[in-house]
């Protein structure tokens, strides 16, 4: 619950007082930065996230009923605009994430046969449901680890280790599929 100093300290700011806008402001900059940091990493808007997170909160000052901390609200509106950001990079990427499944890495020497790409996306299909559907949001559908997190209501960890499990289980259906490799495939 708020303490009386942070009751206070909202009471002065929705008051018009600059200095009181000033102490929150710095109170929770750096908590707000790491919690932007957790959603969109080393990111260059992060700082931008930040200051249009305290234009909100000023805007939904008055409406704020003390029900949880300042910090916890102004993390919950800090979250909410990083979960926009990354939907709307989802939404408008210059190219489909289709023309990247062809292509060969540096040190695959040519692309995958056709055949094991569609071997690939049926064993996909086949897995169970959280692994199938970790799979589609990522490697399919491009979703980042944090919004796979979030559409599935699930942590972050629980996102980083299920992709792992179902990458080796994956992994193992695909090469019981082509035991000697791409070779076989024409």
């Amino acid at each position: 619950m708020p303490s009386a100093n942070e009751k206070e300290l909202v009471q002065r700011v929705l008051a018009g007082d600059a200095t009181a806008f000033q102490e929150m402001y710095l109170a929770y900059r750096k908590p707000l930065i790491r919690a932007c940091y957790y959603f969109l990493g080393q990111d260059p808007e992060v700082e931008d996230v930040v200051q249009e997170t305290y234009l909100k909160a000023l805007k939904y000052l008055p409406n704020f009923r003390h029900d949880c901390s300042l910090s916890t609200w102004l993390n919950h509106i800090a979250a909410n605009l990083c979960r926009d950001l990354l939907e709307k990079r989802k939404k408008s990427m210059p190219v489909s994430l289709d023309y990247f499944l062809n292509t060969p890495s540096k040190t695959q020497g040519k692309g995958y046969p056709p055949e094991a790409l569609d071997a690939i996306r049926e064993e996909i299909k086949a897995l169970d449901g959280r692994e199938r559907d970790l799979l589609t949001l990522r490697e399919i559908e491009g979703a980042s680890y944090e919004a796979i997190a979030y559409k599935l209501k699930i942590p972050l960890g629980s996102v980083t280790s299920g992709l792992y499990r179902a990458r080796q289980k994956l992994i193992e259906r695909v090469r019981s599929r082509f035991p000697n490799g791409w070779k076989d495939v024409p």
